[in-house]
């Protein structure tokens, strides 16, 4: 098991990785032991950890999993975040650390449209807010297997601009490689419902996770 000052270690490298661009905190006892490039003043060490970490500590669910990635939610003051949080386990298996990476969503936005404009010549920032915008937030608090499976669905169907019953193959096979990038397979029941939700029998699900294996 690693100790505490492992952990912190690594959370440095990542903090001189990645920059200014993402806020890195590591959390123990509900409370916070690192932070760097807080994304507003509620993130201080000492202060208690946010509500999506102490969902994650209080979820059986939660301890199931070694990390979960991209999931959406709100800073303190209101800012979009994308984060992910890997989860640092005793030897019953239950979160004692937690360390989460997160990403200021408007930041990118801003960054794509700059890039948009440079490459085509034309300006896209009020579309690509207002499709950003217009994607369904998730209250990460009610998490749990069947949200993050829906999470996933909702997400391919804007990318691939159709709905779950008219995709094809492919596609559906990309939602399932999403869901298993993000450990929400190692849930128990999990299959089941992707199964339902994608109209697949859960041996073909079985079936594909294998071949990502």
């Amino acid at each position: 098991m690693l100790k505490e000052k492992e952990i912190l270690s690594f959370a440095d490298m990542l903090s001189k990785t990645l920059g200014e661009i993402a806020q890195i905190t590591v959390s123990y006892n509900k409370k916070y032991l690192y932070i760097n490039n807080p994304i507003d003043e509620m993130f201080k060490v000492g202060n208690k950890i946010s509500d999506d970490e102490m969902f994650f500590l209080e979820n059986e669910q939660m301890q199931r999993l070694p990390f979960i990635v991209n999931y959406k939610s709100l800073s303190p003051n209101m800012q979009k975040l994308r984060s992910s949080t890997f989860f640092f386990k005793d030897d019953k298996n239950k979160i004692e650390y937690m360390l989460s990476i997160s990403f200021i969503v408007d930041k990118f936005i801003d960054v794509r449209s700059f890039v948009e404009y440079f490459i085509n010549g034309s300006p896209s920032i009020n579309n690509t807010k207002h499709n950003i915008d217009s994607i369904p937030k998730i209250n990460t608090v009610d998490v749990h297997v069947e949200k993050l499976i829906e999470n996933v669905i909702i997400e391919g169907e804007k990318k691939h601009g159709t709905t779950v019953k008219r995709m094809t193959k492919f596609e559906k096979q990309s939602l399932i490689r999403e869901m298993h990038s993000r450990g929400i397979f190692l849930i128990k029941g999990s299959v089941a419902i992707a199964a339902e939700k994608l109209l697949y029998s859960e041996t073909t699900i079985y079936r594909y996770i294998k071949k990502l294996e």
